[in-house]
């Protein structure tokens, strides 16, 4: 009689659990389903989605056109520059003369042409402009290849946690049909009288934490998703997953010091700053130019007509050839003040060039580390997933013997998600280390992304 009250009482507490479980479950059936209608987007879609649509690298691309006309402006200083000038006038003159009559020569036209070539032949300001052109140019071009660069490690690292949040959706969708079999086993065994209220009530607790989590999973995913999409600019149903079955491949160890010389010979930040340095250098240069004659060829040809007074219904044609000089004597102090300006922001822009340099070498230390621990961590995983599947199977034999409880189940059921978890992530992780790492060598490629996505199934 006892026995029957708890059996009551326990039904009724599962039975609306069951109801609310199985509500959720043909919501996460229905939207499952029209998600799987849709092809899973391969990495490298993704890849090519984002050089047309990811605004940063529209700037970019932008940004390096621009900087790409710095060289022409600059060499421009350099070269000949050819004026015309054309006036036309309209005159109405008086001309009086001292002690004499005045001449009224009414109205009248003039008008005057003249062509002029004038070439630099000593002028250092000129010079420092062009060759801090140039160093702008070369600047631009390296900042561009390092966010070139940029946009494979954005897209991978958006669209691995995309795959990981989608992965962690169906973790927890297997767990929850793990436990619903799990809780279906207590009740039958409680039926029969050879389990307790205590295992349903323990299960059915469990259940309604994972219920929970998948709520939390879902939402992370639609984020991850919502995150891909900003940087491809397409929307994003689902994508491929991780092949984690395999071992993974073994990390690129050659010696920390050759990583450590591409950063600073390849490394497109590091040559953009470098060229930012020497467009400092440059500027001093120009600055301090500016205490310097300055000589010209200037050639003219030019004709006037009736141009002044005494010029009249004349018209005068002339050529020239000659060297025009300027020296520079006092010009209130603004050039001594500008050199200085410059000779400071040379010694800021090397600084700049040191502390970024350290920068990149604490973050090449970690992403090697992270590199070279990736496969035994993720074999140690791959052992753990093995080893948890095993465990929940002997638990469950333990608990009919009477050597284990149901809590012991759960438990294994615990671990063994963890461990899956665990895994993906890590596999990830070995995969963005690896771009990143090349990334900050200035060495990484779209044939290296090719070589990521054969970790990945679309298909599936």
């Amino acid at each position: 009689m006892g026995k029957g009250r708890w059996n009551e009482k326990a039904q009724g507490m599962v039975v609306p659990a069951l109801a609310v479980g199985l509500t959720l479950a043909l919501a996460l059936f229905m939207s499952g389903a029209a998600r799987a209608a849709e092809p899973a987007l391969d990495l490298m879609k993704a890849y090519e989605a984002a050089r047309k649509n990811d605004p940063a690298y529209k700037g970019a691309v932008a940004e390096r056109d621009a900087g790409r006309e710095f060289e022409e402006i600059g060499r421009a200083r350099l070269l000949p520059s050819v004026n015309a000038v054309s006036t036309s006038n309209r005159n109405n003159a008086k001309v009086t003369t001292a002690g004499g009559p005045t001449q009224d020569r009414g109205q009248y036209s003039s008008s005057s042409t003249s062509l002029q070539l004038r070439q630099p032949l000593y002028n250092r300001e000129a010079w420092a402009s062009s060759a801090q052109g140039q160093a702008r140019t070369a600047a631009s071009d390296a900042a561009f290849r390092a966010r070139d660069q940029e946009l494979i490690v954005r897209v991978f690292d958006a669209y691995a946690k995309a795959v990981v949040a989608q992965e962690q959706v169906e973790l927890v969708q297997a767990q929850l049909k793990a436990l619903d079999e799990q809780l279906r086993a207590n009740e039958q065994r409680f039926t029969r009288g050879e389990g307790t209220r205590t295992d349903v009530l323990e299960t059915g607790a469990k259940r309604a934490l994972v219920q929970a989590r998948l709520i939390e999973a879902q939402d992370a995913d639609q984020n991850a998703r919502n995150a891909l999409q900003a940087v491809i600019g397409m929307p994003v149903q689902r994508v491929g997953r991780l092949k984690v079955a395999g071992r993974a491949a073994a990390a690129e160890m050659e010696p920390l010091d050759a990583w450590r010389s591409r950063v600073t010979d390849t490394n497109g930040e590091i040559e953009s700053l470098r060229q930012a340095v020497e467009v400092a250098r440059q500027e001093l240069r120009r600055a301090e130019g500016g205490h310097h004659p300055k000589l010209d060829l200037v050639m003219s040809t030019g004709r006037t007509q009736s141009d002044t007074t005494a010029t009249f219904q004349q018209t005068t044609r002339n050529r020239s050839v000659g060297l025009e000089l300027t020296v520079p004597i006092y010009a209130g102090g603004a050039i001594s003040a500008q050199a200085r300006q410059a000779a400071a922001q040379l010694t800021k822009a090397e600084a700049d060039l040191e502390a970024r340099t350290g920068e990149l070498m604490v973050e090449l230390h970690r992403q090697y580390a992270l590199q070279r621990n990736s496969t035994s961590r993720i074999a140690a995983l791959q052992s753990a997933v093995e080893s948890s599947s095993v465990l929940i199977e002997a638990t469950r034999k333990s608990v009919v013997g009477g050597e284990r409880t149901n809590i012991d189940v759960l438990d294994a059921q615990e671990r063994l998600a963890q461990a899956e978890r665990d895994l993906i992530e890590a596999r990830n992780q070995q995969l963005l280390a690896g771009l990143r790492l090349r990334s900050l060598a200035g060495v990484l490629q779209e044939a290296d992304l090719q070589v990521v996505a054969r970790e990945f199934d679309a298909a599936k």
